[in-house]
């Protein structure tokens, strides 16, 4: 599906223009996964094995900030560490991260910005790739822990997410050992895209919380 080659600056088959909508859109899709979150959820198994409910909506608002102060600053404390957002209004503390990472990756200059991802120094333009990835996929994994429906997650963004550059770095995080991907699956046919980004990261699109343990 993706050539495991160098990323060369993130720019992506379409430009560097369409990166900052996308994320506005893919953080409105995890937005409305996380607004019907409830308490008595919180304890349910994810796709992400390790990781309950609640963890993930923690790890959800924690990487927001992340990428926030990477948009704005370029760099996010090395020490910062994450409260247990699930304790208080998270979906607040949510908004006011888009807010910010969402104005920082759009103002002038931020996709040639320099910032610093845990693989690395890149380019505003990958590093916003990857901050879509990220929103999405956990959005993803969300819906499918919580039972929303996956099918109403934004398909047009899986479909970019799924010719960017972001998918690389994909491959290459696979390949390294440790990995942090499950081996890829195959997706039935005819899936939609976000089933099909999701199959690529390991997830089984026909994931429900009864299947686990």
């Amino acid at each position: 599906m993706v050539s495991d080659s160098s990323v060369a600056d993130g720019r992506g088959a379409e430009g560097t223009g369409q990166w900052p909508e996308l994320l506005v859109r893919a953080c409105a899709s995890t937005r409305s996964v996380l607004a019907r979150v409830t308490e008595e959820q919180m304890a349910l198994p994810t796709p992400c094995t390790e990781w309950a409910v609640r963890d993930l909506v923690t790890h959800i608002v924690g990487a927001m900030q992340f990428f926030a102060d990477l948009a704005e600053l370029g760099a996010s404390p090395e020490d910062e560490e994450w409260p247990d957002y699930t304790g208080g209004d998270f979906l607040g503390t949510f908004d006011r991260q888009v807010e910010r990472a969402t104005a920082a990756f759009a103002a002038p200059g931020a996709m040639d910005k320099t910032m610093a991802l845990p693989t690395g120094p890149s380019p505003g333009s990958l590093t916003v790739q990857v901050a879509i990835g990220e929103m999405f996929v956990h959005a993803w994994d969300l819906a499918a822990a919580s039972g929303a429906a996956t099918a109403t997650l934004d398909d047009g963004v899986a479909e970019a997410l799924l010719l960017s550059d972001w998918m690389v770095l994909c491959v290459q995080a696979r390949a390294a050992d440790p990995t942090v991907f499950a081996p890829e699956i195959e997706p039935p046919d005819g899936a939609p895209a976000a089933s099909c980004l999701a199959a690529f990261l390991g997830r089984d699109p026909a994931w429900r919380p009864a299947a686990r343990p």
